[in-house]
């Protein structure tokens, strides 16, 4: 099986890395955002982006270079499965792999206690496999599944 992992740099990246166990089992690959600590992780392929930020002046026209970065990177690598812990960087990868009828999981941030993120909420609808890391978010998410921490 061929596994994209996807996130933005910082907490969602090292929540994403607790998951090498996984990523050394498949043929796996990592997406994250340029200058981030992917500079120094050298044990898999990885691609990088720019970082988008939703308040920026420019975020829309960012937000679709994005996209077609997320469409070209998954065109070329083909991976079964797109496994994310969000942020933004994550929709583009989702929602493309979505189409083209790859299997997204998505695990809500471990910061995510007692509410939804943006990226949640809006991959929610459509991942074939949604993980909480707290129980108090399954009142949010009632069809996620409950496997408390990935730390």
């Amino acid at each position: 099986m061929k596994i994209c992992f996807v996130s933005s740099s910082g907490g969602h990246w090292e929540e994403l890395l607790c998951l090498k166990k996984i990523a050394s089992e498949n043929d796996s690959f990592f997406v994250t955002e340029k200058g981030s600590q992917a500079d120094e992780f050298n044990e898999y392929k990885v691609y990088t982006v720019s970082q988008v930020n939703r308040c920026e002046k420019d975020f829309i026209k960012k937000f679709i270079i994005l996209f077609s970065k997320a469409r070209k990177i998954i065109k070329k690598e083909k991976p079964d499965v797109i496994i994310t812990t969000g942020a933004l960087i994550a929709f583009p990868f989702c929602l493309t792999g979505k189409l083209k009828r790859k299997k997204v999981v998505y695990i809500e941030s471990f910061a995510r206690v007692n509410n939804k993120s943006l990226t949640g909420r809006i991959v929610y609808p459509f991942a074939d496999l949604f993980i909480v890391q707290w129980e108090s978010m399954l009142e949010h998410y009632p069809k996620a599944k409950y496997t408390g921490g990935i730390f």
